[in-house]
């Protein structure tokens, strides 16, 4: 059976069409709005060109059109407004999703708009927003969200960075191989290279081999460093 709107005449599938449009624009609009009305700064990030779009609060809490950073560069612009202390965020976060594209990806960081001198402290999460033709992780959906105004006492920043650090810390021991962190517990339980050798059958080189890598790995200079690493990491 014929569809009925088939059978419409000309004019009156024009005001149709144009009805639905209208429609169409509506939804548009208020999308947009939530958009940039949110309070919370949404971007999309490529991972390697850096923020190639974002939204309105995000302009007016960093001092820096969309326009601007394109020009710059989104990888300039990140590292022009986040502290230099706190580069590892966006940097572990590129890191993250071009090994794995699965969960959210989060952390606490500081960052200013172009005017100000003073750092505010942002709290971020990412997931994979877009795909190249092999399928890997392309470009995230960031949203960050300035924890000035919510953060009524300096324990519940404290114990922001402190959980912003545990996950830092684990990212960190991913890149350990199985032995690796099979030593890493041995030398945290107060083992000594012999020991450990003896425990996993292995020589004493190899094990003195395994500790030099997990500390170029880690980035920590001595024994009390690696047990400190690992503590935050929930290692032990």
């Amino acid at each position: 059976m014929p569809d009925p709107k088939i059978l419409l005449p000309a004019d009156e599938q024009v005001r149709e069409l144009e009805r639905k449009l209208a429609e169409l624009e509506e939804k548009c609009a208020f999308l947009e709005r939530v958009v940039h009305e949110l309070p919370a700064n949404i971007y999309i990030s490529d991972l390697e060109k850096g923020v190639v779009w974002c939204n309105r609060t995000n302009e007016e809490s960093l001092g820096y059109t969309l326009e601007e950073i394109k020009e710059m560069g989104g990888l300039e612009y990140m590292y022009k407004i986040v502290h230099p202390d706190d580069h590892t965020i966006p940097d572990n976060s590129i890191d993250h999703y071009k090994n794995f594209n699965g969960t959210e990806y989060g952390g606490v960081f500081r960052a200013k708009h172009r005017d100000e001198q003073e750092y505010k402290w942002f709290i971020g999460w990412a997931r994979a927003f877009g795909k190249n033709k092999e399928g890997e992780v392309k470009e995230l959906l960031c949203v960050d969200v300035d924890m000035s105004p919510q953060m009524n006492t300096e324990e519940q920043l404290v114990q922001a960075l402190r959980e912003n650090l545990k996950n830092k810390n684990r990212l960190l021991l991913q890149s350990l191989r199985k032995r690796e962190v099979e030593v890493l517990q041995l030398i945290c339980k107060g083992m000594r290279t012999k020991a450990i050798a003896e425990k996993l059958f292995i020589s004493v080189n190899t094990v003195s081999t395994h500790r030099k890598n997990i500390q170029h790995k880690l980035g920590t200079a001595n024994v009390a460093e690696l047990v400190s690493l690992a503590n935050e990491a929930g290692l032990i």
